[in-house]
């Protein structure tokens, strides 16, 4: 039954995308977004990020994008509890050179908002990505990799897949 809801999920963004892509009036506009929803019996995790991207060219788009997510844990078994607001933005480039491939280049920075274990945390989190991935009228999959990554970054490694999908 979970694969159902997938795939109706899938058909279900797939056909917003195009509708909302015939809807668009200027041709040099463009929207993106992301989204994420995680849950189980111990985690539950959030995210959305919206972004719009202007066409400099047939083979150049620049374009910002915001950012929120929030995460919470209750694992009692290693008695790790957590609860995390990031939000922030981002600037990116995407440049395709040859048909269906995109190379990116993005900065993000997040303010972390978090509770482990009773203790508070707030910092900022940079990130500065060069990316490569497989695009296509609606949607982008591919890998990007942070290059300001450390101990401190928000992100576990360094190198890590995205999904964007185009409106």
């Amino acid at each position: 039954m979970k694969t159902f809801y997938k795939i109706f999920l899938f058909l279900f963004i797939v056909s917003f995308t195009n509708n909302i892509q015939a809807q668009s009036r200027n041709k040099n506009i463009q929207f993106f977004g992301g989204f994420g929803l995680s849950i189980n019996s111990e985690f539950f995790s959030f995210s959305v990020q919206p972004g719009i991207l202007y066409h400099v060219s047939p083979k150049f788009k620049i374009g910002t994008a915001v950012q929120y997510s929030y995460a919470k844990s209750n694992r009692d078994y290693y008695a790790v509890r957590f609860s995390r607001n990031m939000y922030g933005g981002n600037a990116l480039a995407l440049y395709y050179p040859v048909s269906h491939l995109e190379i990116s280049s993005e900065y993000e920075i997040l303010h972390i908002d978090e509770i482990y274990n009773s203790v508070k945390n707030k910092y900022w989190s940079p990130a500065l990505f060069g990316g490569v991935g497989y695009y296509s009228k609606n949607f982008a999959v591919g890998f990007k990799f942070d290059f300001l990554h450390s101990e401190k970054s928000i992100y576990k490694e360094a190198l890590i897949p995205y999904v964007r999908i185009y409106f």
